[in-house]
């Protein structure tokens, strides 16, 4: 529903001003009889009131009606004009420029107000307001009126004109909710997170709102629910796209724009740079190295950027900042040398060093070898993050843009005559700093270490260095080699121990027979505790006559055997062990039973590309070459043999080195006829033999 407003205005009247006035007043007198004097109706003109007290009744009637035609009649709905004339306790006499005035009560409930809050006026005489005609009681002389009506109907007129044209509003964002922010327009207005920038809003953004006045285009009008929902995007969308197209126009590289950051990312920043984004990389914010943007900006910030690359095609913006300053590599060679005393701030440790920066952009590397003479375990127990070092340089490569920096440098160094005060062969003193699976590691003096093996702790094994050595336990050590190179010293406790290697002699001789603890087990043999913690060792191959998979099928772990020594070495500390050759040699036997010319009958076990393995009896194979298998030439076993198929085979060699029997199948075919042949005729002779005896007298009478 629309409301005309009824604006009066004495101009549009043919009566005098002063007349109006008598009138009106006439009619006040007449329609209340508050007064029946006339004579009161002098205003301004006393020869207008001396004819109208002439007049009769009737036609003082007849001329007020007539003078009332020229007021516009009013009615409910209708928003008017009206000036605050008395006030009391019920509230406001209001001259509505009508034949009765009208009644502004002095409370009002707020149509504004989701809790029907009660709005109180403290209005006074002469003030001029818009408001509402609620109800017109001609017969009693009465006009309701109502001032927040008025506002609302003359809001919502205001709202569906806006929305109509699709003309922008200014309003306060005054607070947020969930969904997005709630704006002043009168009444309360809703804007989508959706509907406030062309970008997605997080929730946390939406503080930096609230308070400011922001232009929006109404999407949706809702009357009978009071709902208005708004859009600030449409706005900054329209303007973008005219400052879109002007900045494209004029963009050239290297050009410098004022921009405002946008988003932040992993790899950079988006910058606004009128209307459209460009991509501010992380490597091109600052010469110095950078993980993290967001430590040198944040979105919202101004900036000034430069223009270093555009894609007309796909409209694509690279930016930069740090090159508004010179590249800090440039002639780097020209302002330090190698040798040269520089200070830098450690701006980041890491487990193999730290690195330093040395001015702006200039970053080197002080590794964790180059801090101190002495072993470091971690750059953190002698240097922090943000502490000022001075330091040298020790290379520089501008290709690489890498510089090295050494801080023990400017540190006197022991290994000058390390040499003289530990020469190899001495006992020292060193304290233990770290054990490790294989040993440990010993300082001798700050910047001087050693490191003991685990060969090198006692004579017996020791399984765990844990076991004999514990951290800042100072002992007796015995150098046994000094590595410069690496700055190192090689260290041996057992070498201070007694030696029981010097009387070996005495308890151990080649073919006796020893008891000894197997105490570890590997796959290529067993190692064996002997008395006096000497160490033997007995090869997988000196286990067992027969072939063996794994030593643990003969010795298990801390039991006692026996065994023969078959070899001594005391240059090197070894005792070598068979526990084979205390048991009868099964090969002796296979030499009686197999000797060379034997046929043998055997089953085809394996074929391989050179030749066919043929078992002749538990534990005992024989190999047939590929060139004894058959008369004719083959490439392939199998073309002529297959697994399983028994042979008869002739023994053509014995290997008594590698326990190996040779066989021919084609020779035990040629074998195989000629002792045929011989006891063939063998045979034949001796039949002859009979034929004659037998027959012999029948022949000669013949």
């Amino acid at each position: 529903m629309r409301h005309a407003v009824l604006l009066l205005n004495t101009n549009d009247y043919s009566l005098s001003t002063n007349l109006i006035r008598n009138t009106i007043c006439a009619i006040r007198y007449t329609i209340c009889d508050k007064r029946k004097d006339v004579k009161t109706m002098e205003v301004n003109k006393k020869n207008e009131v001396e004819k109208t007290e002439n007049h009769s009744k009737e036609e003082m009637d007849e001329m007020i009606n007539l003078s009332l035609e020229k007021f516009k009649k009013i009615k409910r709905g209708d928003i008017i004009k009206g000036q605050i004339m008395k006030v009391d306790e019920d509230g406001y006499l209001v001259d509505i420029q009508y034949k009765m005035e009208g009644h502004l009560p002095k409370t009002e409930k707020s149509l504004f107000s989701e809790e029907e809050e009660t709005i109180t006026y403290t209005l006074e005489i002469g003030d001029e307001v818009y408001l509402y005609v609620v109800n017109v009681d001609e017969k009693n002389g009465n006009v309701t009126l109502s001032r927040e009506m008025a506002k609302y109907f003359q809001l919502w007129e205001k709202l569906n004109e806006l929305y109509r044209k699709k003309e922008k509003i200014n309003a306060e964002v005054i607070e947020k909710n969930s969904n997005g922010l709630i704006v002043n327009v009168g009444l309360k207005g809703f804007v989508p997170k959706s509907q406030i920038e062309t970008k997605f809003i997080k929730d946390e953004d939406l503080d930096k709102y609230i308070g400011k006045k922001l232009d929006f285009i109404i999407i949706k009008l809702e009357k009978r629910e009071n709902k208005v929902i708004l859009s600030h995007r449409l706005i900054v969308e329209k303007e973008r796209k005219v400052m879109h197209k002007k900045t494209l126009a004029d963009l050239t590289i290297g050009q410098e724009k004022e921009g405002i950051v946008t988003n932040i990312t992993k790899f950079g920043a988006f910058v606004d740079i009128g209307g459209v984004e460009g991509l501010l990389h992380i490597s091109e914010i600052t010469w110095r190295d950078m993980e993290d943007a967001t430590k040198l900006l944040k979105v919202g910030d101004k900036i000034k950027v430069k223009i270093i690359k555009y894609n007309k095609e796909n409209k694509r913006i690279s930016l930069s900042i740090k090159q508004f300053s010179p590249d800090p590599w440039e002639n780097i060679k020209e302002k330090y040398s190698i040798g040269d005393e520089v200070e830098g701030k450690v701006i980041k440790i890491k487990d193999f060093g730290a690195f330093i920066e040395i001015e702006e952009g200039l970053n080197g590397l002080l590794h964790i070898s180059e801090m101190a003479w002495a072993y470091v375990k971690n750059p953190s127990e002698l240097i922090s993050e943000g502490e000022v070092l001075k330091l040298r340089i020790l290379e520089i490569e501008p290709e690489k843009k890498k510089i090295s920096l050494g801080l023990k440098q400017l540190l006197p160094n022991p290994w000058e005559d390390v040499k003289k005060k530990y020469p190899v062969g001495s006992v020292v003193e060193g304290k233990i700093t770290q054990v490790t699976s294989y040993g440990a590691n010993v300082e001798l003096e700050a910047g001087v270490s050693g490191v003991v093996h685990l060969s090198e702790i006692d004579w017996e094994y020791v399984e765990r260095p844990s076991a004999i050595f514990k951290k800042y336990m100072v002992l007796p050590l015995k150098v046994i080699k000094i590595d410069e190179d690496a700055r190192l010293i090689f260290l041996s406790r057992k070498q201070t121990l007694p030696n029981p290697w010097e009387d070996i002699d005495k308890f151990c001789k080649i073919d006796s027979i020893v008891k000894g603890k197997v105490i570890r087990v590997r796959d290529f043999g067993a190692f064996v505790k002997l008395e006096k913690g000497i160490e033997g060792f007995v090869p997988v191959l000196e286990i067992d006559w027969e072939r063996i998979k794994h030593p643990s099928e003969k010795l298990k772990k801390d039991k006692e055997y026996e065994f023969k020594v078959i070899k001594i070495d005391k240059e090197k500390y070894q005792l070598t062990l068979s526990m084979k050759r205390l048991l009868p040699d099964p090969w002796v036997e296979t030499k009686k039973k197999y000797a060379v010319g034997t046929l043998v009958e055997g089953k085809v076990v394996n074929l391989t590309d050179f030749g066919a393995f043929v078992n002749l009896e538990e534990n005992i194979d024989g190999l047939v070459p590929l060139s004894e298998i058959s008369h004719k030439k083959i490439d392939n076993p199998e073309s002529v043999l297959s697994v399983g198929e028994e042979v008869t085979a002739l023994v053509i060699k014995l290997d008594s080195r590698r326990k190996k029997i040779s066989l021919s199948i084609k020779r035990a075919e040629k074998e195989e006829q000629e002792r045929f042949m011989k006891e063939y005729n063998k045979k034949q002779n001796v039949d002859k033999i009979l034929f004659k005896d037998l027959f012999g007298d029948l022949f000669t009478k013949k």
